[in-house]
């Protein structure tokens, strides 16, 4: 099994306002595992270059049918990196044997949730303007900073009809996190994410505890012993790929959040249709959706899950989805290197 890697660069329609700073373009890099005549892609923001040519050797007599034991065989390379490499693996297994990895895992014929379509930070006009032109859209989740209370939430609600959900990226201390949750429920918000900063599972906890809406982790879950830990802290867990080192992690965490109690949803960064397709083949086992990353990029070079107002349609293609690079781009440069 050969790798080779790249990064591409993808520019945003609009710029992306949220608690993390402004986005105007992403960076990601694309995997390639090359086995016989099969190529398996993966892909995730932060990978590291340095890290995924530490793979190479370890992936050098590997086969897709020996999955688990490829992973086992990685050097320690930080989550982003791992999970372009799970995530190309998994693609391999499933063209290796014909079949969608949702088929494989079972999940075929079970419904998906729709997901969610984020709005940034932005000033009340144009949050009514979005929200207006989102009308159609079942969930829609805002993202708020530390300058809001969580009026601008009644913003929203008073031009959009549907589900809105909120995401505070760490904005609050706890006092202000009590105080924003309250003015979400008068507005009919049906979940906040992440309040507190990360790394304070007290606050957290007590958030949860009295608050009128229910509290989702993101941030603070990385990891299986996180969904562990976050028992009682919160409602429910936000999963990631790039967070938690790939499809293998995200699945293991669904399932032990379930048996925890603990609702799950599947989470993805602004980023191409190819990682959120192989994000997407989980979607049956989710609870909730937040996989719009493809939906404002300027001109992604990849096709594979679509995305109607909310609804998901997986892709039936083998391995994470009927993949296909499009006519190279300019900013694609030369292949694969």
């Amino acid at each position: 099994m050969k790798l080779a890697h790249r990064e591409i660069v993808i520019a945003l329609r609009e710029p992306f306002v949220s608690n993390n700073g402004v986005t105007t373009q992403i960076r990601q890099r694309v995997v390639e595992l090359t086995w016989r005549d099969l190529r398996g892609l993966g892909t995730a923001r932060g990978a590291e270059p340095a890290g995924l040519d530490a793979c190479a050797p370890a992936l050098a007599g590997a086969s897709p049918y020996g999955l688990r034991a490829a992973l086992d065989a990685l050097p320690d390379v930080g989550a982003a990196t791992r999970s372009a490499v799970d995530m190309a693996l998994h693609d391999l297994l499933g063209k290796a044997v014909g079949r969608p990895l949702h088929q494989l895992l079972g999940l075929d014929g079970l419904p998906v949730p729709p997901t969610a379509l984020s709005i940034g930070a932005c000033p009340d006009d144009e949050l009514v303007r979005r929200g207006r032109a989102l009308a159609h859209w079942p969930v829609l989740k805002l993202k708020l900073t530390a300058q809001d209370d969580g009026s601008r939430a009644g913003v929203l609600r008073s031009v959009y009809p549907g589900r809105i959900r909120v995401d505070g990226n760490g904005s609050w201390d706890l006092a202000q996190a009590l105080r924003v949750a309250e003015e979400l429920h008068r507005h009919d918000v049906e979940l906040l994410e992440q309040p507190v900063a990360p790394g304070r599972p007290d606050d957290l906890r007590q958030v949860h505890e009295r608050s009128p809406v229910p509290v989702f982790a993101d941030e603070d879950c990385a990891t299986p012993e996180d969904v562990l830990r976050l028992r009682g802290h919160v409602s429910g867990v936000n999963i990631k790929l790039v967070t938690c080192g790939g499809l293998s992690e995200a699945h293991r965490m669904i399932l032990l959040a379930r048996a925890c109690g603990l609702r799950t949803m599947l989470g993805c960064k602004v980023e191409s249709a190819l990682g959120v397709s192989a994000m997407a083949q989980l979607a049956p086992l989710a609870d909730h959706l937040d996989l719009d990353g493809p939906v404002g990029l300027l001109d992604d070079p990849f096709t594979g899950v679509r995305i109607d107002e909310g609804t998901l349609s997986l892709p039936t293609g083998p391995g994470i989805g009927a993949i296909t690079l499009q006519q190279t781009p300019t900013h694609l440069g030369k292949g694969l290197t």
